[in-house]
């Protein structure tokens, strides 16, 4: 193919330049070749694809690269929709399929290197879940705000960098209504500037499609200031719910609301959800369904009176599960988290579940008390402490149900399980398309 795709120098970095062969993409998003036999890792290429690279670094047993250009494009590349995707991954360069099959291949030789099975990567992809929606598909986005040029501009930072932005016009994974917003907040910011606000988040409630704006200030007077300049603009915007400010550097600071609600609601069949603009809640909620969908199932068959539900958020699993079990113990650590936990067992009516509050670590003798059938582990990304996995091992637990967002992470903790729990069923679930970020469900069953 004549076809070639050229990329810009990070300006000052003198490079070598060499041509390599794209063998494959490895977690979490970097191209893979080879180079004189030794092992190039790139920021940029498809599989099959014969790409220009410059060496930035040369090490024990590989090189860090960058590409400079596409010189033989794969059949599956596309144009990207966001001008700063490098900024996410270079996923969006790719159809779909393959994005689905690098991601169930990831997984696979992830978990193979900590000798766990893991169905085999197919056309059908078994044990891999896709995303209804790869664009549009998110409810969050958070962004800093570049006040050095004339011009100011949203931006991400350039992977890798602390100093160098890519300026965000839109994002193609958020909505139309998102997008619309941060529209009105880049005119904002060029022409009526409050330059002690450094970034700017905005939350949208997919079943409400509400949204919640965020400024995160260094003082609240740039807080009032944002009240009295932008909010008659924003305010126009008949989907904004409200805005809240946060004012950084401070422990544990609350939010400071000052127009309309401080938070989101969603509604997944009878439940009511409320979070605020510092609570986790999951970014693809028709994944997140999926999810709680795959757990209902499990749980059906299991039968359990007594449900371990750990890192609980908002309460999300453990409200959308009781109806299958007769009590939870719900454990969560994050301030704003447990007031909208407890708010959230108010709105549901729901007396069968109790909150532990405080960190699971410091909570396993309540945990042990409490002698759960099933427990339900939604941890970050650095996994599960050690010794909680020791204490749910001599527990009656039955089964376990572990969600996971680093499949390296997992593998480790499964291993740690190990003999007493075996993963019967593990499943990829694409929360995050166009972007090298996934989460996998593995169910656990006692050995014995």
């Amino acid at each position: 193919m004549n076809l070639t795709i050229s990329f810009e120098l990070l300006p000052g970095i003198k490079l070598r330049p060499v041509e390599i062969k794209i063998e494959k993409l490895v977690y979490p998003g970097r191209s893979l070749g080879f180079h004189e036999g030794q092992v190039v890792f790139t920021d940029e290429g498809l599989p099959g694809e014969l790409v220009r690279v410059k060496i930035l670094s040369s090490r024990k047993n590989f090189m860090e690269a960058t590409t400079l250009e596409i010189i033989e494009p794969s059949p599956a590349r596309i144009k990207p929709r966001c001008s700063h995707y490098r900024s996410c991954s270079p996923y969006q360069t790719m159809i779909y399929s393959l994005e689905t099959q690098i991601k169930s291949q990831q997984l696979e030789e992830i978990l193979s290197g900590f000798k766990i099975p893991f169905p085999p990567a197919r056309d059908s992809l078994p044990g891999f879940e896709f995303s209804p929606k790869i664009y549009g598909y998110r409810n969050k986005i958070k962004l800093n705000i570049s006040w050095d040029r004339e011009n100011p501009f949203f931006a991400y930072h350039q992977p890798g960098s602390q100093t160098v932005l890519l300026p965000v016009e839109s994002c193609a994974l958020v909505s139309d209504q998102a997008n619309s917003l941060l529209f009105t907040l880049s005119y904002l910011i060029q022409n009526s500037p409050i330059r002690s606000i450094d970034q700017v988040e905005i939350r949208e409630s997919f079943t409400q499609g509400e949204l919640l704006v965020t400024f995160y200030s260094r003082g609240k007077k740039s807080l009032n200031e944002a009240a009295r300049q932008w909010l008659p603009e924003l305010a126009l915007n008949s989907r904004l719910a409200g805005a809240t400010g946060i004012i950084t550097g401070r422990l544990a600071a609350s939010p400071v609301p000052f127009y309309g609600r401080s938070q989101l609601e969603e509604k997944i069949g009878q439940i009511v959800l409320h979070y605020g603009p510092q609570c986790f809640f999951q970014v693809n909620l028709p994944m997140l369904i999926k999810v709680v969908v795959r757990l209902q199932s499990w749980l059906k068959d299991l039968k359990p009176a007594r449900l371990l539900d750990l890192y609980a958020g908002v309460g999300t699993f453990g409200l959308l599960l009781s109806d299958y079990v007769s009590e939870v113990l719900a454990v969560e650590s994050e301030r704003e988290n447990i007031f909208y936990f407890q708010e959230n067992l108010k709105l549901n009516h729901l007396k069968k579940i109790r909150l532990a509050a405080g960190r699971v670590e410091d909570r396993l003798k309540e945990i042990a008390s409490f002698k759960p059938d099933v427990a339900l582990v939604d941890p970050p990304r650095k996994g599960l402490d050690p010794e909680l996995i020791a204490t749910l091992k001599r527990l009656p637990v039955r089964s376990i149900f572990y969600l996971s967002c680093d499949p390296a992470t997992l593998g480790r903790d499964l291993n740690r399980f190990l003999p007493e729990f075996q993963p019967v069923e593990i499943r990829g679930f694409d929360f995050f398309p166009r972007t090298p970020h996934l989460e996998v469900l593995t169910r656990l069953e006692r050995a014995n």
